[in-house]
Formats: structure tokens, C-alpha cells, sequence
């Protein structure tokens, strides 16, 4: 599900059928949100598979090279939270669960990988969603240019995704998507350009609970 919230960041170009306007919306959108001082953004999310999934936030960071992202959610009145990070030097993923098993709570786990190059994540934001896409159109919805991407390349994507950008700023602000009898929401509530390198910084004393694994 989070490869399908997090599907947007990279070069722009245009295919067949693609309404020009989207991919310069698009454009402008990804040189705004690329700023080279760090880009933060907290996003509330909503899904429906066979339970309505809600109260579910993310924080996402990136500053060059460098990600964070936290995320945390309820299932079935558990709280489930995630983090992965890539400090230039590492990349770690750390995953708490409110959760017992034969009497015994689940223990917290923290993989620390040891790199200087980051491995594709599922918290990875790419915005080339007219790449992925045969024809696509582009409406205005109050301060919203509102994107329409049907007919996807590859069979695995979601049939249709629509995503809202707004119109003065180019900043984005929410994805739709079904696919497969899962619907979900992304808002993007909040927006900070400028990043602190220490919010990257990987602190494993942060994790006191955690099983480490190493690779």
C-alpha cells in the first residue's frame, strides 16, 4: 500500500494521450517540492480493504540524498510504527507493533545495514505518475489543478489515480487511488522546506526495545 502512497518524484515527460498542461503541472511541481534545502512533509492516510483503515500519518523528509520517514497507524486497536532512514553512510528501518503473542509482547525490531548507497523503499516519493500512464487530463477543482491518470502501463498499477496540486504554489496535496478492491486516500497536510542534516541522523539509543539485526 505505501509503494501506491508514496508513488511520486523524477524526471518528467510527456506520452501518448497525455494532456500537455499535466506534464508542465507536473514539472513545476517537482522543481517546487526538490528544493535543495529539504523538503518535510506530514500526510494523513485513509484506506478500505475489507476493514476502513484511518488515523493513519506519515512524515516524510528528504534533503539530497539523505530520508527519513515515520509512519504510524491503528489496526484493530494495535498501533503499528515504522521508520526507515538513510544518513549517507547507512540506512536503517526500525518497526513497533502493540501486539502479544502466546502471552508475550512482539518485540520491537531495528536492521541497520551498513551503505553508501540507499536501496529502494516503499517510502520512496517519485512524481513520475505521467510515466506510469497512457492518457491522463487535467481539470481545475477550486485552488486544486486536479490530474486524471487512466490506462497504466504496467497491469499492476492502479487503474486510475487521481492526484490534486495546487494551482498558485505547485505544492501537492492529495493522491487517490484504487486498484483491486483497495481504495486509499493521501492528504498531505503540512509542508516545511528546510531540513536540519541532523533530522537524518541515525541514533540507535533512540530504539532502546529493539532487537538490532545487522547486515
Amino acid at each position: 500500500m505505501l509503494a501506491v502512497i508514496l508513488t511520486l518524484f523524477g524526471t518528467m515527460s510527456a506520452l501518448a494521450q497525455i494532456d500537455p498542461q499535466v506534464t508542465e503541472i507536473m514539472r513545476k511541481c517537482e522543481k517546487v517540492m526538490s528544493n535543495p534545502a529539504g523538503l518535510e512533509m506530514t500526510m494523513t492516510m485513509e484506506a478500505r480493504m475489507v476493514v476502513k483503515l484511518s488515523g493513519m500519518t506519515a512524515t516524510v523528509a528528504m534533503k539530497n540524498e539523505k530520508t527519513k520517514a515515520t509512519m504510524f497507524m491503528k489496526v484493530l486497536g494495535r498501533e503499528v510504527r515504522t521508520e526507515e532512514g538513510f544518513d549517507g553512510t547507512q540506512e536503517w528501518s526500525y518497526r513497533h507493533i502493540d501486539l502479544k503473542k502466546k502471552g508475550k509482547e512482539v518485540k520491537d525490531t531495528l536492521t541497520i545495514k551498513k551503505t553508501t548507497k540507499k536501496s529502494e523503499s516503499d517510502y520512496d516519493i517519485d512524481f513520475s505518475v505521467d510515466k506510469d500512464y497512457k492518457t491522463a487530463t487535467v481539470k481545475v477543482s477550486g485552488r486544486y489543478y486536479e490530474l486524471t491518470f487512466t490506462n497504466p502501463v504496467k497491469k499492476d498499477d492502479p487503474k486510475k489515480m487521481v492526484v490534486k496540486i495546487d494551482k498558485d504554489k505547485y505544492y501537492f496535496r492529495e493522491m487517490k487511488a484504487k486498484q483491486s478492491g483497495v481504495s486509499m486516500t493521501m492528504t498531505v497536510t503540512k509542508i516545511k522546506f528546510g531540513v536540519s542534516d541532523n533530522v537524518f541522523k541515525f541514533n540507535p539509543k533512540n530504539y532502546p526495545n529493539a532487537i538490532i539485526v545487522r547486515k
